[in-house]
């Protein structure tokens, strides 16, 4: 959870940073590769935490006694 939360504060700190670059420039294929990359972390995001919780729910479930 902890990694969920520091990745969550990470890639918004990114996309502040690098969408208000492309604002601050305004051309518009540096904008459009801005998106693109923007677009490729947030899926890459998504596809770790959902492995990050995946991985936590297998863990607890090995750890907790079967009855």
């Amino acid at each position: 959870m902890d990694n969920l939360i520091t990745g969550l504060i990470g890639v918004a700190l990114f996309l502040a940073f690098v969408l208000g670059l492309a604002h601050s420039i305004g051309q518009l294929p540096f904008f459009l590769i801005v998106l693109t990359v923007c677009a490729l972390l947030c899926f890459d995001f998504y596809q770790s935490a959902r492995k990050g919780l995946a991985d936590e729910k297998k863990k607890k479930e090995k750890a907790a006694p079967s009855r």
